[in-house]
């Protein structure tokens, strides 16, 4: 495994400080405290905290697009892909508190945006491939795709909602594993419904151990 690098470090602690946290009243000099370097080490790396926010939120994205690619185009089934994709959204915002929703919508709107946009984006590409996958697989009704990924947007950009997320008696990963299993089960065929049944025990089992 590759050593980690400096400004690597100083971006994978930032990172879960940030989602944690919240980054607003999170200082540089905070930073540089818990990392125990000098901020003018960080500085090297980073311009600004503002700079340092924008690469914590593309690392973030990047990695989230990276193992949905590799989801999509490997040979497992709809249903199995389906649920990889449920349990990587639970493990990467598992800690992600509230305040960095309030945060992000608050004080950096334009990431907020990036985020729902690249979301958006991808859901769409990725749905569309899904759900013909498992239209031939008969595990999917035949449904209109398009009704399908509007409706599932809509509903993500709502949970994702920093007000959502404050007032919800839910966490956020929970709300978005929630929404995920309606919709599933909105366009899943009886077999289908029985095999995500199955194959999501299966991942649990795995988890547990």
């Amino acid at each position: 495994m590759a050593e980690v690098t400096e400004k690597e470090k100083i971006l994978y602690f930032t990172h879960a400080k940030f989602i944690t946290e919240g980054f607003y009243k999170t200082t540089m000099d905070e930073i540089a405290r818990d990392l125990q370097m000098s901020k003018k080490t960080i500085y090297k790396h980073f311009d600004s905290k503002e700079e340092l926010l924008e690469n914590v939120c593309g690392m973030r994205m990047k990695l989230m697009e990276e193992f949905l690619d590799e989801v999509v185009d490997s040979s497992d089934d709809a249903i199995t892909k389906f649920l990889k994709i449920i349990h990587k959204q639970k493990s990467m915002s598992m800690n992600c508190s509230p305040v960095w929703f309030r945060d992000l919508e608050v004080h950096a709107p334009h990431l907020s945006k990036e985020f729902a946009k690249v979301r958006q984006d991808k859901v769409t590409k990725i749905m569309s491939r899904l759900l013909e996958q498992g239209k031939k697989e008969k595990v999917v009704e035949h449904v209109p795709v398009d009704i399908i990924i509007t409706a599932l947007n809509g509903a993500i950009e709502a949970v994702t909602h920093a007000d959502f997320v404050l007032n919800s008696k839910y966490s956020f990963h929970e709300a978005m594993r929630i929404t995920a299993e309606i919709f599933f089960n909105g366009f899943l065929t009886e077999s289908g419904k029985e095999k995500f049944s199955n194959t999501k025990k299966l991942f649990e089992d795995v988890l547990q151990k």
